[in-house]
C-alpha cells in the first residue's frame, strides 16, 4: 500500500526583513514563527533573485527557475516583441497614466498567461500533472491547468469602462480576493471586513481562506498562501523595524496551523514553509537620496508609457525602485558605452551590468570592473564555476584560494548572469547604493522609508522556515523551494 505524502503549506511573506524578524523573535512577538524555528530549519540568509521585485521573485518561487528561465524581469520592463513598456502598477501615478484596465489586464491575465515563460512549469502545473491537488490564496503567480472565471469587482469595472473579464488558468483551488472568491456561502462569512481592503488581497483574508479550506476538509496537497501587507507597511516605515506588521503575519501563520487540533499536529500532517520573496532596505530622507534617472539621462530620447508609437527613441528607462533596466533601442554599439559613462557618474549608483557575447561585465562604482562567464577557474560558495577577469570587488567579492566569497552581494555572479540572460531584461542593469532609490516618471518615492530592487544583501536576504520535514541547504536560495517541494512528492 502506497503511503500518501504529507501535505505542504507554503506561506510567502512580501518584504520579509531579517532584522525586523530578529527583533520580533527577541521580544516574543511572533509565537507561531518561533514555534516553527524551534521545530525545524531556520535561516535568515536565504537569497532572493535579482531584481528583488515581487513578480520576478514570485516567478522563481513558483517555478524554481531563475529570471533567465521564467522570463519575468521585474515590475516594470520593456517588451521588445510588442515594443511597449510593461508596468504592473508600480505606483498610483503609473496606474493613472496607464489606466486601470491596462494595469489589471497586465497583472491578472498577461503576467501568468503570456509573459511567464511556457518553457517552465509552475508547481501547480507539475504537481497536478502528477495527480496531486494544489491551491493558492492571493498568489502573484498562479498559472495552472484549471479554468476560473474572473469576477471583477464593480468599482474596478466602472474604472475600466467594463472592459475587464475573462478566464484565469490556475490551480484546482484559486482564491484571489473578490476576483476569485470562495463559494457563495463561504464568501459571505469571509468577505467582511476583508473585502474592504485591497479587494480582499490582504493578510487577513489570506489567513481566513487558508484556515477555512483546512477546516472544510478541502486542503490540497500543496496550499500556497501569499501574505502581502508587510510590503506596504515597510514602504511607509523603516523596514528594519517592521515587527508590528510581522506580528500580524504571525497571527495568520498561527491561524492556519490552528486549523488543526494543535500546532504539533499541523507539523505531523504537513511540511510548513514560510519564506520572504525579498526584503527591503531603508532609504535616506533627504532629496539627495532620490536619484531621478530620467533627468540624468535627459540627453537621450526616451520611450514613455502611452507613447510607444511614433519616431524611434534612443532608450527605454524602466525604473524598479532601487534597480533600473535600461534598454538601448537603436545603435547599441554607440549608445551603450555612452549610457554607461553617464550612469556610472550619477551619485547613488552602485553597480552596472551588461553582456557582450558570452561575457558578462560588472562595474562596481569606485570598486573597479569585472568580466566573468561560466567556467572552471574559480568556484563560488554555491558550487558554481566561473572564469573571471578584473577586480572581484566590483561584485563585492574576494578570492580565497580557488574560491570566490561573496560579502554584501549574495550569489552576485549568478544573479547578474541570470538577470542578463533573461530575454526581457534591459541591455544595462543598474543597482542602487544602500540608502538610495531611483525615481522617474510614474515611479514611487519612499524617502525615509523602505524600498527594494537592488542586489545588496539588505534587499536580497530573507528569512526561511521549514518545519515538519528535513531541509538540508546550508546556503539556501528561494529558487531551491520549488525543487524541494517537488521532492517531497517524489517528483524529482
Amino acid at each position: 500500500m502506497q503511503v500518501q505524502p504529507r501535505k505542504t503549506i507554503l506561506l510567502i511573506v512580501d518584504s520579509f526583513n531579517p532584522a525586523a524578524l530578529k527583533r520580533a523573535l527577541d521580544r516574543k512577538m511572533v509565537p507561531a514563527l518561533e514555534f516553527l524555528k524551534n521545530r525545524g530549519y531556520f535561516s535568515d540568509r536565504c537569497v532572493s533573485v535579482f531584481p528583488t521585485m515581487t513578480p520576478t521573485c514570485a516567478g522563481t518561487i513558483a517555478t524554481g527557475a531563475s529570471p533567465a528561465g521564467h522570463q519575468v524581469p521585474g515590475f516594470v520592463w520593456f517588451n521588445r516583441r510588442e515594443k511597449r513598456i510593461v508596468n504592473y502598477g508600480i505606483s498610483p501615478r503609473a496606474v493613472w497614466k496607464m489606466g486601470v484596465k491596462r494595469v489589471i489586464r497586465e497583472l491578472l491575465f498577461n503576467l501568468n498567461h503570456n509573459q511567464l515563460s511556457k518553457k517552465v512549469k509552475t508547481l501547480y502545473e507539475s504537481m497536478e500533472e502528477a495527480g496531486f491537488s494544489t491551491g493558492a490564496v492571493n498568489p502573484f503567480i498562479f498559472r495552472g491547468g484549471h479554468p476560473h472565471q474572473a469576477k471583477i469587482p464593480l468599482l474596478l469595472q466602472l474604472m475600466s469602462a467594463f472592459g475587464l473579464g475573462g478566464r484565469l488558468m490556475g490551480p484546482g483551488k484559486l482564491y484571489l480576493g473578490q476576483i476569485c472568491p470562495p463559494e457563495e456561502a463561504a464568501w459571505r462569512i469571509l468577505s467582511v471586513p476583508h473585502c474592504l481592503r485591497k479587494f480582499g488581497v490582504n493578510d487577513e483574508y489570506s489567513g481566513a481562506v487558508g484556515r477555512w479550506l483546512i477546516h472544510r476538509g478541502q486542503q490540497p496537497d500543496l496550499l500556497t498562501v501569499y501574505l502581502p501587507d508587510t510590503d506596504g507597511y515597510a514602504h511607509r516605515h523603516d523596514p528594519n523595524r517592521s515587527e508590528e506588521s510581522l506580528q500580524r503575519v504571525d497571527r495568520q501563520v498561527g491561524r492556519i496551523m490552528g486549523a488543526f487540533s494543535s500546532w504539533d499536529e499541523a507539523l505531523l500532517k504537513n511540511t510548513v514553509i514560510v519564506v520572504g520573496d525579498h526584503s527591503q532596505s531603508l532609504v535616506g530622507d533627504d532629496a539627495a537620496s532620490m536619484v531621478n534617472l530620467s533627468r540624468e539621462l535627459q540627453n537621450f530620447s526616451r520611450l514613455e508609457i502611452g507613447r510607444e508609437g511614433g519616431a524611434p527613441r534612443d532608450i527605454a528607462l524602466c525604473v524598479n525602485e532601487r534597480m533600473c533596466h535600461i534598454y538601448i533601442l537603436r545603435d547599441r554599439e554607440r549608445l551603450l558605452p555612452e549610457v554607461i559613462r553617464r550612469v556610472s557618474s550619477v551619485a547613488g549608483v552602485d553597480q552596472l551590468a551588461w553582456k557582450e557575447g558570452d561575457w558578462f561585465y560588472l562595474l562596481g562604482v569606485g570598486r573597479g570592473q569585472l568580466a566573468f562567464r561560466p567556467g572552471r577557474e574559480f568556484w563560488d560558495e554555491y558550487g558554481q564555476g566561473w572564469t573571471v577577469k578584473g577586480d572581484p570587488r566590483a561584485a563585492g567579492a574576494r578570492l580565497d584560494g580557488g574560491g570566490l566569497i561573496f560579502c554584501d552581494y549574495p550569489d552576485a555572479l549568478s544573479q547578474f548572469a541570470n538577470a542578463l540572460n533573461c530575454e526581457n531584461a534591459g541591455d544595462l542593469l543598474v543597482s542602487a547604493r544602500p540608502g538610495f532609490e531611483f525615481t522617474g516618471e510614474y515611479g514611487p518615492r519612499h524617502p525615509g522609508c523602505g524600498s527594494h530592487g537592488s542586489l545588496h544583501k539588505d534587499d536580497s536576504l530573507v528569512p526561511l522556515f521549514v518545519a515538519g520535514a528535513a531541509f538540508q541547504h546550508s546556503r539556501p536560495r528561494i529558487q531551491d523551494i520549488a525543487p524541494y517541494i517537488k521532492s517531497q512528492f517524489g517528483l524529482l
